[in-house]
Protein backbone atom coordinates (compact mmCIF):
# COMPACT_ATOMS: atom_id res chain seq x y z
CA UNK A 1 0.00 0.00 0.00
CA UNK A 2 2.65 2.45 0.74
CA UNK A 3 4.57 1.69 -2.57
CA UNK A 4 0.97 2.18 -3.87
CA UNK A 5 0.52 5.08 -2.60
CA UNK A 6 4.27 6.48 -3.43
CA UNK A 7 3.27 5.58 -7.53
CA UNK A 8 0.08 7.82 -6.67
CA UNK A 9 2.18 11.06 -5.61
CA UNK A 10 4.48 10.54 -8.51
CA UNK A 11 1.80 10.72 -11.02
CA UNK A 12 -0.62 13.39 -9.50
CA UNK A 13 1.99 16.27 -8.34
CA UNK A 14 0.14 19.21 -10.23
CA UNK A 15 -3.02 17.86 -9.67
CA UNK A 16 -2.23 17.98 -6.07
CA UNK A 17 -1.22 21.80 -6.42
CA UNK A 18 -4.42 22.60 -7.77
CA UNK A 19 -6.19 21.09 -5.15
CA UNK A 20 -4.00 23.07 -2.82
CA UNK A 21 -4.85 26.24 -4.84
CA UNK A 22 -8.84 25.38 -4.91
CA UNK A 23 -8.78 25.09 -1.69
CA UNK A 24 -7.28 28.43 -0.78
CA UNK A 25 -4.76 26.92 1.65
CA UNK A 26 -2.46 30.42 2.95
CA UNK A 27 0.01 30.67 5.67
CA UNK A 28 -1.37 30.66 9.44
CA UNK A 29 -4.55 28.42 8.37
CA UNK A 30 -5.12 25.32 10.49
CA UNK A 31 -5.64 22.19 8.05
CA UNK A 32 -6.56 18.32 8.33
CA UNK A 33 -5.88 15.95 6.08
CA UNK A 34 -7.92 12.41 7.06
CA UNK A 35 -6.64 9.66 5.52
CA UNK A 36 -2.91 10.92 5.34
CA UNK A 37 -1.25 7.98 4.30
CA UNK A 38 2.78 8.50 4.44
CA UNK A 39 2.07 12.24 5.00
CA UNK A 40 3.05 13.73 1.58
CA UNK A 41 0.29 15.97 1.68
CA UNK A 42 0.79 17.15 5.01
CA UNK A 43 4.61 18.04 4.84
CA UNK A 44 3.14 20.10 1.48
CA UNK A 45 0.69 21.72 3.21
CA UNK A 46 3.20 22.56 6.07
CA UNK A 47 5.06 24.71 3.71
CA UNK A 48 2.39 26.51 2.59
CA UNK A 49 0.60 27.26 6.04
CA UNK A 50 3.90 27.83 7.74
CA UNK A 51 4.97 27.96 11.37
CA UNK A 52 2.01 30.20 12.23
CA UNK A 53 -0.22 27.24 10.77
CA UNK A 54 -0.97 24.06 11.96
CA UNK A 55 -1.25 20.24 9.80
CA UNK A 56 -2.43 17.47 11.28
CA UNK A 57 -2.74 14.33 9.64
CA UNK A 58 -4.72 11.03 10.65
CA UNK A 59 -4.72 7.66 9.18
CA UNK A 60 -6.60 4.27 10.52
CA UNK A 61 -3.47 2.18 9.60
CA UNK A 62 -0.46 2.37 12.83
CA UNK A 63 2.00 1.17 10.08
CA UNK A 64 1.01 4.74 7.91
CA UNK A 65 0.83 7.25 10.55
CA UNK A 66 4.73 4.92 11.56
CA UNK A 67 6.01 5.97 7.72
CA UNK A 68 4.64 9.39 7.68
CA UNK A 69 6.46 10.22 11.10
CA UNK A 70 9.42 8.58 10.07
CA UNK A 71 9.41 10.33 6.72
CA UNK A 72 9.90 13.65 8.71
CA UNK A 73 7.38 15.56 11.12
CA UNK A 74 7.14 19.79 9.39
CA UNK A 75 7.24 21.93 12.63
CA UNK A 76 4.13 23.35 11.90
CA UNK A 77 2.75 19.47 12.01
CA UNK A 78 1.58 16.04 13.53
CA UNK A 79 0.32 12.85 12.72
CA UNK A 80 -2.30 10.59 14.70
CA UNK A 81 -3.86 7.46 14.40
CA UNK A 82 -7.68 8.17 14.28
CA UNK A 83 -10.68 6.34 12.66
CA UNK A 84 -12.36 9.11 9.87
CA UNK A 85 -15.70 8.97 12.27
CA UNK A 86 -13.51 9.73 14.99
CA UNK A 87 -11.46 12.29 15.08
CA UNK A 88 -9.40 13.29 17.94
CA UNK A 89 -10.08 17.30 17.69
CA UNK A 90 -12.51 19.53 19.22
CA UNK A 91 -15.33 21.45 17.51
CA UNK A 92 -14.30 23.87 14.79
CA UNK A 93 -10.77 23.20 14.98
CA UNK A 94 -9.81 23.32 11.40
CA UNK A 95 -9.98 26.79 8.15
CA UNK A 96 -9.93 23.65 5.88
CA UNK A 97 -9.87 19.55 5.70
CA UNK A 98 -9.19 17.14 2.95
CA UNK A 99 -9.70 13.50 2.19
CA UNK A 100 -8.56 11.81 -0.81
CA UNK A 101 -9.91 8.36 -1.94
CA UNK A 102 -10.92 7.78 1.39
CA UNK A 103 -14.73 7.40 1.03
CA UNK A 104 -14.54 5.16 -0.86
CA UNK A 105 -13.39 2.39 1.65
CA UNK A 106 -15.85 3.94 4.09
CA UNK A 107 -18.66 1.59 4.90
CA UNK A 108 -20.35 4.53 6.89
CA UNK A 109 -19.47 7.59 4.66
CA UNK A 110 -22.33 9.82 5.66
CA UNK A 111 -20.98 8.81 9.54
CA UNK A 112 -17.41 10.15 8.45
CA UNK A 113 -18.94 13.19 6.60
CA UNK A 114 -20.95 14.45 9.84
CA UNK A 115 -17.74 13.75 11.86
CA UNK A 116 -15.56 16.18 9.61
CA UNK A 117 -17.98 18.79 9.40
CA UNK A 118 -18.22 19.05 13.20
CA UNK A 119 -13.97 19.62 13.15
CA UNK A 120 -14.22 22.57 10.29
CA UNK A 121 -15.01 26.06 11.24
CA UNK A 122 -18.10 27.55 9.97
CA UNK A 123 -16.87 29.25 6.94
CA UNK A 124 -14.73 26.75 6.64
CA UNK A 125 -14.06 24.06 3.57
CA UNK A 126 -14.11 20.54 3.01
CA UNK A 127 -12.18 18.67 -0.31
CA UNK A 128 -13.52 14.87 -1.09
CA UNK A 129 -11.62 13.54 -4.05
CA UNK A 130 -12.96 9.75 -4.72
CA UNK A 131 -13.33 7.45 -7.57
CA UNK A 132 -16.65 6.74 -8.88
CA UNK A 133 -15.56 2.77 -9.42
CA UNK A 134 -18.83 2.45 -11.25
CA UNK A 135 -17.82 4.45 -14.11
CA UNK A 136 -15.03 2.42 -14.94
CA UNK A 137 -14.46 1.12 -18.87
CA UNK A 138 -12.14 -0.93 -20.09
CA UNK A 139 -11.90 -1.84 -24.16
CA UNK A 140 -9.11 -4.51 -25.59
CA UNK A 141 -10.89 -7.67 -24.45
CA UNK A 142 -14.05 -9.77 -24.16
CA UNK A 143 -17.17 -7.64 -22.80
CA UNK A 144 -18.20 -10.06 -21.03
CA UNK A 145 -15.40 -11.10 -18.74
CA UNK A 146 -14.30 -7.33 -18.72
CA UNK A 147 -17.50 -6.83 -17.02
CA UNK A 148 -17.71 -9.80 -14.30
CA UNK A 149 -13.91 -8.21 -13.56
CA UNK A 150 -14.69 -4.66 -13.35
CA UNK A 151 -18.26 -5.18 -11.26
CA UNK A 152 -16.13 -7.35 -8.91
CA UNK A 153 -13.45 -4.59 -8.61
CA UNK A 154 -16.08 -1.94 -7.95
CA UNK A 155 -18.06 -4.17 -5.45
CA UNK A 156 -15.21 -5.10 -3.76
CA UNK A 157 -14.52 -1.74 -2.19
CA UNK A 158 -16.98 -0.48 1.04
CA UNK A 159 -18.03 2.43 -1.08
CA UNK A 160 -17.35 2.24 -5.05
CA UNK A 161 -19.38 5.10 -5.98
CA UNK A 162 -18.20 7.62 -3.72
CA UNK A 163 -17.30 10.22 -6.37
CA UNK A 164 -20.74 10.39 -7.56
CA UNK A 165 -22.02 10.54 -4.35
CA UNK A 166 -19.92 13.42 -2.98
CA UNK A 167 -22.41 16.40 -3.69
CA UNK A 168 -25.27 14.54 -1.96
CA UNK A 169 -22.81 13.37 1.31
CA UNK A 170 -21.64 16.59 1.19
CA UNK A 171 -25.09 19.02 1.38
CA UNK A 172 -26.41 16.08 3.90
CA UNK A 173 -23.50 16.71 6.59
CA UNK A 174 -24.24 20.75 6.61
CA UNK A 175 -22.15 21.96 3.70
CA UNK A 176 -24.57 24.45 1.80
CA UNK A 177 -22.33 25.28 -0.89
CA UNK A 178 -20.32 22.55 -2.95
CA UNK A 179 -18.72 22.83 -6.29
CA UNK A 180 -18.02 19.40 -8.06
CA UNK A 181 -15.48 18.50 -10.74
CA UNK A 182 -16.08 15.58 -11.96
CA UNK A 183 -12.85 15.08 -14.29
CA UNK A 184 -11.58 11.86 -16.59
CA UNK A 185 -8.34 9.71 -15.71
CA UNK A 186 -7.35 7.66 -18.69
CA UNK A 187 -4.59 6.12 -17.65
CA UNK A 188 -1.75 4.64 -19.69
CA UNK A 189 -1.25 0.42 -19.39
CA UNK A 190 1.29 0.08 -16.98
CA UNK A 191 -0.05 2.52 -14.53
CA UNK A 192 -3.63 0.79 -14.99
CA UNK A 193 -1.76 -2.01 -14.61
CA UNK A 194 -0.47 -1.64 -11.36
CA UNK A 195 -3.44 0.84 -9.85
CA UNK A 196 -6.44 -1.10 -11.20
CA UNK A 197 -6.25 -4.02 -13.52
CA UNK A 198 -3.88 -6.30 -11.02
CA UNK A 199 -6.30 -5.41 -7.61
CA UNK A 200 -9.52 -5.80 -10.07
CA UNK A 201 -8.68 -9.59 -11.60
CA UNK A 202 -7.68 -9.94 -7.25
CA UNK A 203 -11.03 -8.89 -6.58
CA UNK A 204 -12.63 -11.00 -9.39
CA UNK A 205 -10.59 -14.10 -8.43
CA UNK A 206 -11.44 -13.72 -4.54
CA UNK A 207 -15.24 -13.72 -6.07
CA UNK A 208 -15.04 -16.19 -8.13
CA UNK A 209 -16.61 -14.66 -11.04
CA UNK A 210 -13.25 -15.56 -13.39
CA UNK A 211 -11.14 -18.16 -12.81
CA UNK A 212 -7.31 -17.84 -12.87
CA UNK A 213 -7.72 -19.29 -16.75
CA UNK A 214 -10.12 -16.68 -18.14
CA UNK A 215 -8.14 -13.43 -15.98
CA UNK A 216 -5.12 -14.23 -17.66
CA UNK A 217 -6.30 -14.82 -21.07
CA UNK A 218 -8.24 -11.53 -20.06
CA UNK A 219 -4.77 -9.42 -19.14
CA UNK A 220 -3.06 -10.84 -22.24
CA UNK A 221 -6.08 -9.49 -24.43
CA UNK A 222 -5.51 -6.02 -23.41
CA UNK A 223 -1.32 -6.59 -23.74
CA UNK A 224 -2.38 -7.70 -27.41
CA UNK A 225 -5.04 -4.56 -27.53
CA UNK A 226 -2.37 -2.10 -26.35
CA UNK A 227 0.62 -3.51 -28.81
CA UNK A 228 -2.55 -2.84 -32.10
CA UNK A 229 -2.94 0.71 -30.56
CA UNK A 230 -6.53 -0.18 -29.30
CA UNK A 231 -6.22 -0.64 -25.62
CA UNK A 232 -8.48 1.85 -23.85
CA UNK A 233 -9.03 2.58 -19.84
CA UNK A 234 -11.00 5.32 -18.02
CA UNK A 235 -12.70 6.09 -14.95
CA UNK A 236 -14.65 8.94 -13.79
CA UNK A 237 -12.59 10.92 -10.23
CA UNK A 238 -14.98 13.44 -8.79
CA UNK A 239 -13.36 16.43 -7.00
CA UNK A 240 -15.82 17.94 -4.66
CA UNK A 241 -15.39 21.07 -2.58
CA UNK A 242 -18.08 21.97 0.38
CA UNK A 243 -18.05 25.18 1.70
Amino acid sequence: MIAYLDFVTRISLDDKRRTFVAQGLTAGMRVLDVGCGTGDDVRSIAALVGDDGFVAGTDSSHAMIAAARARGVPKPAAFYTASAAQLPFEDASFDAARAERVLQHVADPSAALRELRRVVRPGGSLLLIDQDWDSLSVAGADRDVTRRILHAFADALANGTAGRDARAGLRAAGFPEVEIAPMISTPSLPIAHELILRPAIDAALARGVVDAIAARDWLAALLRAEAQGGFYCAVVVVAALGR
